[in-house]
């Protein structure tokens, strides 16, 4: 009878039933086969056959990633490879040189009985060290090949039916397999370790080097990967900037004192030394490595007189100093303290550019020598400039400022380039300094130690910085002009500098979309050719006064953004500025100083400006129009003792630094279009450079057009008032007899009194129409607006006014109701004709205030009196009472109002000779009439 499966109910049986019911008593169950298992009832005794193995069900981006992971851990494994190979290679290296080192000095070795204790045992350290690479050599080759013949053995014992099944590989293999190319299938898909593997070459350091013995590594964001860059091509670059080399010294003898290992270890370190001796002519080093000025030497020059005398282009001996054209330039020179830099060096004094630097600029053809001719005043200028000279260029055009940029960023950028070698040199000598010093103390050589660790001497040598980083700050008015600087930069860097971080920032946050489209447009030229000089400066580009960033530099890398305690280099406006600053920067008024002429006991809370070496203004005519004020209290606050230096080493902040004497070592060179009482008094008495500054000034002729009156075209009568020379004649003065100065504030009240009585009051008595006042500066505007606007004054006449504060629609409003005649008198500032440079129609008489500070302005402005107007309205000119100055009957005038103090502005206007003539203490006549 068959066994029955189920149970009596029919259902499904539970898996935990071990014994069925219905079932025979001596029933037996089969043996139950495993799925893929061997049949055995027919008793075979044969092994079951294995599982067969799947096919992977993984997924085709799960392959890849396990394929990615090998390739990683192979390239890992034969990184770590080549860096132990790399290393044994540095092993043989420094034990071939300790061989070479030891041949040297063959011939003067000793006999073995002579020598001493110490030197017996050095000799045997040495050849001790000399076995111990040689027999590391033998157990790393025995090892690989081992290693070698083990993976051959291996590979020999696989099926040849494995190997290709593993050829095979899996589906996903498959699936790449049809993409590859025959030269893909062509290669192996396993090397030897012999064929991938390279020889590297390494230096002393164990550093991988090319074959030109230049560093070969990956690049890295920090300037201190760079350093060890910095410190093995920093004595070459000094050595080749004076046509020297290093050379090594075949005939050194040894000594029979104890100190002879000492003086072989700094045989590299006293030919440097012996090198920076040859170098002493070069400024930056004569300046500030070498010079010691103290107190004393800060007294006796503010001592000396600070008034500037003319300078030919020939010194005494007949050498060149400056290549200015005499008719187009007059150029000054104010000597310094320093006996060293009393004097003007020849232009054909070498320039003492660092040769990385040199070498990048001659494959561009930047370089001063191919760009400009040695007889050129470009050249003369950037020689002065290398030369830590202060230079006031008062010639600045719209057409020349892109080369004077080029000339201050090539000298900013070797200025920095020299300081960041300096500091890596010594760093690295007190690094060898320190290793001395201990080894010395760790064989309990006191005296060694204290000779290594060396005197007061020579920590001297080593304080090369101050209290903070940056050396080097550039003021400019706009960010568009920062970006034209930082473009020339770019420039000019060297090869080695091929990364650059936040670049992208700073030319979406400096430049602006109208830039973009004159840089990118075929005829942005001529959308601006019609413009005026000052129209085509805010035309194109980012118009915005207020920025300030660091820039620090290295090796191979120039980073924007850079935190100020590791900037090198320094961008803002004054404005920008006077906000870092805070209001700390007021109390260093100079006012504050002393009779000595020594900075005041105030000091501020940042230390950005303590350690400035060169300051660049550029644009200052620009700067003077936003405000001066910031500009005088950026400069004043350069080189002021900070409260607290967090990140100072004073070890190493040179000894003036300390004692607040930076002002009289650093450079200050200001680029402007001409010069003004304002700038004049800046470098005056905020610049004390040591060793001399050189001004540079324009001369203006009207018979060239340089001059402005002469581009006057429209036929007005122009009259020029002296409003400081006394009533009368000057026939019934001595003429011997001295004039009393004449102060900014005296000169201020004299003009509101002679404008108040020779024009305001008879327009009040005779009210007359279209009258164009012009006032230069906003102070005087003020006063003038007020006089105006005065209760019982508005009775009499009306004034419209038109200043940089003023609205748009006020704006629109003044110029209307001065056009149709319904006001008396408009009243404009020269800042308002600056930025705006509005067409004043309607105007019959001009007033100046004073000459603009801009002399181009003047002959816009008189031009603007022969375009055509209204009638002339009420109040026309009558036989009784006072006229007006500058009033004629038949036809349109002009009549400027100036002092003596107003040279420098009248050499712009009506030419040098002209202004000297109308300028001098007593005149022959203080009214002047031009045609």
């Amino acid at each position: 009878m068959a066994p029955r499966k189920g149970g009596a109910s029919g259902g499904k049986k539970k898996g935990s039933a071990k014994k069925r019911k219905n079932v025979w008593d001596d029933y037996v169950a089969p043996a139950k086969r495993s799925r893929g298992g061997a049949d055995t009832s027919n008793g075979d005794a044969s092994e079951p056959r294995k599982k067969p193995k799947r096919e992977s069900r993984e997924s085709m981006f799960g392959q890849w990633k396990k394929q990615k992971q090998q390739m990683r851990t192979k390239t890992r494994a034969f990184a770590s490879a080549v860096e132990q190979r790399r290393h044994e290679q540095r092993e043989a290296f420094l034990a071939l040189k300790q061989r070479h080192a030891d041949a040297l000095h063959a011939s003067a070795a000793l006999d073995p009985s002579r020598l001493t204790k110490k030197q017996r045992r050095a000799l045997a350290l040495q050849q001790q060290q000399q076995q111990v690479p040689h027999d590391r050599k033998h157990t790393v080759e025995s090892d690989d090949s081992d290693a070698s013949s083990g993976h051959d053995s291996d590979s020999g014992d696989e099926p040849t039916a494995a190997k290709k099944k593993k050829a095979r590989g899996s589906l996903f293999d498959q699936f790449v397999q049809t993409f590859r190319t025959a030269t893909q299938d062509a290669e192996p898909e396993h090397e030897d370790d012999d064929s991938e593997y390279e020889e590297v070459l390494v230096n002393e350091d164990g550093e991988e080097i090319d074959e030109d013995g230049n560093v070969v590594g990956p690049h890295t964001d920090d300037d201190d990967d760079d350093n060890d860059d910095e410190r093995r091509q920093a004595d070459a670059e000094a050595a080749e900037s004076d046509g020297k080399r290093l050379t090594a010294d075949d005939d050194t003898t040894a000594d029979e004192n104890d100190d002879d290992d000492d003086a072989a270890a700094g045989n590299a370190d006293d030919d440097t030394e012996q090198l920076e001796l040859t170098q002493d002519q070069d400024p930056y080093r004569r300046r500030f490595l070498l010079t010691n000025f103290e107190e004393r030497d800060a007294r006796e020059y503010d001592a000396l007189p600070k008034a500037f005398a003319s300078l030919a282009p020939l010194n005494a001996q007949g050498q060149v100093v400056h290549h200015a054209p005499p008719a187009a330039y007059s150029v000054a020179f104010r000597r310094g303290s320093l006996v060293s830099e009393a004097a003007l060096a020849p232009v054909s004094s070498p320039l003492f550019v660092r040769s990385r630097l040199l070498d990048a600029w001659k494959a561009k053809q930047l370089d001063p020598a191919a760009r400009w001719t040695t007889a050129s005043l470009e050249y003369t200028l950037f020689h002065q400039l290398c030369a830590y000279k202060d230079v006031f260029f008062a010639a600045q055009t719209l057409e020349n400022t892109e080369t004077l940029r080029r000339l201050s960023a090539m000298h900013v950028l070797n200025h920095i380039v020299k300081a960041r070698d300096t500091v890596t040199r010594n760093n690295e000598r007190l690094r060898r300094r320190e290793a001395k010093v201990a080894e010395a103390a760790a064989e309990g050589d006191g005296d060694s130690a204290a000779a290594a660790a060396g005197d007061d001497q020579d920590d001297r040598e080593y304080r090369d910085q101050g209290f903070c980083r940056a050396t080097v700050l550039v003021l400019l008015p706009l960010r568009s002009s920062a970006l034209a600087f930082v473009k020339l930069l770019l420039e000019l860097l060297p090869a080695a500098v091929d990364t650059v971080h936040n670049k992208d920032r700073f030319f979406h946050e400096f430049g602006s979309a109208a830039a973009d489209e004159a840089d990118d447009g075929e005829d942005a030229a001529t959308e601006t050719d019609g413009l005026k000089e000052w129209q085509r400066v805010f035309a194109t580009g980012n118009n915005d006064d207020c920025f300030q960033l660091g820039l620090s530099l290295s090796r191979k890398t120039l980073r924007f953004y850079s935190e100020y305690h590791s900037a090198d280099l320094i961008l803002a406006s004054p404005l920008g500025l006077r906000q870092l600053l805070g209001d700390d920067v007021v109390a260093l008024d100079d006012d504050a100083t002393d009779a000595a002429g020594a900075s005041p006991p105030a000091r501020l809370a940042t230390d950005v400006l303590s350690s400035i070496e060169v300051c660049v203004v550029d644009s200052a005519s620009l700067m003077l129009m936003q405000n001066v004020e910031h500009l005088r209290l950026a400069v004043r606050a350069l080189n002021v003792q900070p409260r607290e230096a967090p990140r100072a080493d004073f070890a190493r902040v040179r000894a003036w630094g300390l004692a607040s004497l930076g002002a009289y070592l650093r450079q200050t060179v200001v680029f402007a279009h001409g010069v003004e009482p304002a700038l004049n008094h800046l470098v005056t008495k905020c610049c004390r450079n040591v060793g001399g500054a050189l001004r540079y000034a324009p001369r203006c002729d009207p018979a060239d057009g340089s001059a402005s009156i002469a581009r006057v075209v429209a036929p007005v009568k122009q009259i020029f008032q002296r409003v400081d020379a006394a009533a009368g004649s000057s026939s019934s003065r001595d003429a011997t007899a001295a004039v009393a100065p004449l102060s900014a504030a005296d000169e201020a009240e004299l003009r509101f009194a002679y404008f108040r009585k020779h024009v305001f009051e008879p327009l009040l008595d005779r009210p007359q129409r279209r009258v164009l006042v012009f006032v230069p500066s906003y102070f005087d505007y003020v006063r003038v607006r007020n006089l105006f606007n005065d209760a019982q004054h508005r009775k009499l006449i009306r004034c419209v006014q038109c200043c940089e504060y003023t609205t748009p629609k006020q704006v629109a409003r003044a110029r209307t109701a001065f056009f149709h005649g319904k006001a008396h008198v408009l009243l404009v500032t020269e800042r308002f004709h600056f930025y705006h440079q509005y067409e004043l129609r309607g105007a019959r008489r001009l007033v100046w205030y004073g000459p603009p500070q801009m002399g181009a302005f003047y002959s816009e402005v008189v031009n603007m009196l022969g375009g055509g107007g209204g009638g002339d309205g009420e109040g026309g000119n009558g036989n009784g009472g006072d006229r007006v100055l500058g009033d004629v009957d038949d036809g349109k005038s002009s009549a400027a109002l100036f002092t003596r103090l107003d040279l420098f502005r009248l050499q712009r206007i009506v030419g040098h000779k002209r202004a000297e003539r109308m300028c001098q203490p007593h005149a022959a006549k203080p009214t002047f009439l031009f045609c």
